[in-house]
């Protein structure tokens, strides 16, 4: 957030990246400024900040954890992500020439395409894109082996970040089929 957007969070939470999916893990990180605030203010007051629990820091899951941020370091899987976003963020914004796609947008290996009718369309068009876009992309995407997540009028998807150039184009070129056929369907 802070190269990104500019700002320094005091507070972040976390999951299931940080053991890769494998065990179920949370975190929450607290900046030092903020603790030590915390801190001051429990010597004046009875304030108590209680962060541990009986099943909190499961040794199986802390360790996945570990290992998984050991091999993301040693691989410099960050280092491949801004590198491969360039591409994969071009990809996408390719996709916004199809009449149905209102807005195809996303950031780093994060992207959404939003169905939208165009504006001469009916309302019964314009509602049923609304309804059904996302699921209907998402029908014909699986049906060539690409799973996006439908959302009303939506489908997002973020593909693994080991993710190589020739895969980028294997998704776009399936989602690329699937909004045309999408398109001739609904508009």
């Amino acid at each position: 957030s802070e190269t990104v957007f500019g700002i320094t969070p005091d507070i972040i939470t976390c999951a299931k990246g940080i053991t890769s999916g494998y065990v179920p893990l949370g975190a929450v990180l607290i900046s030092d400024r903020l603790m030590d605030e915390m801190r001051a203010l429990s010597q004046d007051e009875y304030i108590m900040f209680t962060n541990g629990f009986t099943y909190s820091g499961h040794p199986v899951a802390c360790a996945a954890a570990l290992k998984n941020i050991e091999i993301m370091e040693r691989e410099d899987m960050f280092a491949h992500v801004r590198q491969i976003t360039p591409y994969f963020q071009q990809r996408l914004r390719d996709l916004a020439r199809h009449p149905i796609v209102g807005d195809a947008r996303g950031m780093g290996l994060l992207g959404c395409i939003e169905g939208r009718a165009p504006s001469e369309s009916t309302e019964e068009a314009r509602l049923a894109v609304d309804l059904e876009f996302g699921m209907r992309l998402d029908k014909k995407c699986e049906a060539r082996g690409l799973l996006v997540r439908p959302i009303i009028n939506m489908a997002v998807f973020s593909p693994p970040l080991i993710i190589q150039q020739d895969d980028i184009d294997r998704m776009f070129d399936i989602m690329d089929v699937a909004l045309a056929e999408v398109s001739e369907e609904m508009l």
